[in-house]
């Protein structure tokens, strides 16, 4: 069975926002000589060998591919298609698709690997033709219940329309009559933000911070641990977002943590722990 595996770059690249999908993708087919790494095959540039010979039809390099993304906001998966793409002539031997990203006049170094699809064994045309079918990569938020993702910010961050490595964060705190939601994309959405003295509406500044992880095949997309000056208020969840500096129906929503219970502050110095993101996994 085929299997989509992206690059650990692109999974960088999602949280950068540097190989936006409105750009130019292509498509090379390459032989059973060829081994993908996620770690180690970034660019183009990173790959000396395995493509297929041009034959008639074929050149070096492959062709253009359609990316095309959307988000069920009722089961909470986005998916990313790539359109079936085919060539008029006679190949043997490609085992499988190599995506990329090629903006034009790019060199091979900026030619940022996607992934590769692996079509479990040599193929050859049939009929003069070559074609693959449509590949779909799925994504959807797992890990801890008390992370909640809204459905619009993952389809953001693969549609790469927010910058995570860029830009003003924020923590704002809620208090426990509030209820999470993966419908709650904006800061507009959020309610009973929490209020008292030393605090201050919208919260305090949450820098976020992208590592890549080759060891674990993941990009972490970190929130640091803040400390709060001190203040009088009970919150049960921080919410992070981007803040853009207008209304607050355009600050999007990164995460929403829940602590668990209410921790009131006292009029202490207040204490948020880092909460993170993390962008990996095998799709098929």
């Amino acid at each position: 069975m085929p299997q989509f595996i992206l690059s650990n770059r692109a999974q960088y690249s999602l949280a950068t926002a540097d190989m936006p999908l409105t750009g130019t993708f292509y498509g090379q087919l390459m032989t059973s000589s060829f081994t993908f790494s996620p770690d180690t095959h970034d660019t183009i540039a990173a790959i000396s060998s395995g493509e297929i010979t041009p034959v008639t039809g074929y050149s070096a390099g492959g062709k253009p591919v359609t990316l095309s993304n959307s988000m069920n906001t009722t089961t909470g998966v986005n998916t990313l298609l790539i359109a079936p793409v085919q060539w008029e002539a006679a190949i043997t031997g490609a085992q499988g698709i190599l995506i990329y990203y090629r903006p034009t006049g790019s060199t091979a170094s900026q030619q940022i690997v996607l992934g590769y699809n692996h079509l479990g064994g040599p193929q050859a045309s049939t009929g003069g033709l070559f074609r693959i079918e449509q590949m779909k990569i799925e994504t959807v938020k797992t890990g801890s219940a008390n992370i909640t993702i809204p459905h619009a910010t993952v389809n953001a961050i693969i549609n790469e329309t927010i910058n995570l490595s860029a830009g003003n964060f924020y923590a704002m705190l809620l208090g426990a009559s509030y209820t999470p939601s993966a419908a709650h994309s904006f800061r507009s959405d959020l309610t009973n933000e929490v209020t008292g003295a030393g605090y201050t509406a919208g919260g305090v500044a949450a820098p976020l911070t992208i590592t890549r992880d080759d060891a674990a095949n993941v990009t972490l997309v970190r929130a640091e641990q803040i400390i709060h000056p001190a203040c009088t208020v009970s919150p049960k969840f921080v919410a992070y977002y981007q803040r853009l500096g207008g209304a607050a129906s355009a600050d999007r929503v990164v995460m929403i943590a829940n602590f668990g219970t209410t921790y009131p502050s006292g009029g202490a110095v207040y204490p948020i722990n880092a909460n993170e993101i993390i962008i990996g996994g095998v799709y098929v």
